[in-house]
């Protein structure tokens, strides 16, 4: 969209099926934070981990602006598909163990 710059009617379907995404991934977080913590402290972890993951929304969230003005938003997000990689990779070394 940010190249092609499409009507309003091609708009909001787009950002509805980004939202959707959004929503999943979001939900299949917390499912694999519940999922993990486990002991004594189950809520506190659960807590604190849940912290951790809306700092690693807000961080980005404050600099986005920024960088977006700086570059435009056709490099802006070629740059953030980019940075996805790492998370991406980071998905293969998340240790799932079956046995409860």
């Amino acid at each position: 969209m940010a190249y092609h710059q499409p009507s309003l009617s091609l708009v909001y379907p787009l950002v509805s099926l980004e939202q959707f995404g959004y929503g999943f991934g979001f939900t299949a977080f917390s499912v694999y934070l519940m999922y993990i913590s486990q002991g004594e402290y189950k809520t506190s972890h659960f807590a604190i981990s849940t912290g951790i993951m809306a700092l690693g929304m807000m961080l980005p969230g404050i600099i986005s602006g920024y960088l977006q003005q700086f570059f435009g938003y056709p490099l802006f997000f070629i740059l953030v598909c980019i940075l996805t990689i790492p998370g991406m990779i980071s998905m293969l070394f998340i240790p799932l163990n079956e046995e409860k």
